[in-house]
């Protein structure tokens, strides 16, 4: 079975920058010594696995949906069965147009 992919390296670098935007106030806190170094790395860890995990969902999601041929709304019919449709008249008015009294006159002359 072919299922759609999405590039592994795209996915793993969304993740990273993703992790470390989540991990920043980790970060701040570690440099100003309130977060030990080793409660910082598994919180590094932590935050990279779940925007690995979330990343890929969302664009293996939106891999599916993408690899759908879309159904088209209308179906033409078969040639056979395709009925000419009628020409105007060049007399004829469309049905919202009203006939203005200058054309009427001038057709009179």
């Amino acid at each position: 079975m072919h299922r759609p992919r999405v590039d592994p390296a795209f996915t793993f670098g969304v993740s990273l920058v993703i992790s470390a935007v989540l991990w920043f106030p980790t970060l701040c806190g570690t440099i100003n010594g309130s977060i030990e170094i080793t409660d910082a790395g598994i919180r590094y860890l932590l935050a990279l696995a779940l925007a690995w995990a979330a990343v890929l969902g969302v664009s293996s999601l939106v891999a599916m949906y993408a690899s759908k041929p879309r159904t088209p709304s209308f179906i033409p019919p078969d040639e056979g069965v395709r009925a000419e449709i009628p020409a105007r008249r060049a007399t004829e008015l469309p049905r919202d147009a009203e006939p203005n009294d200058e054309a009427a006159d001038r057709d009179a002359a």
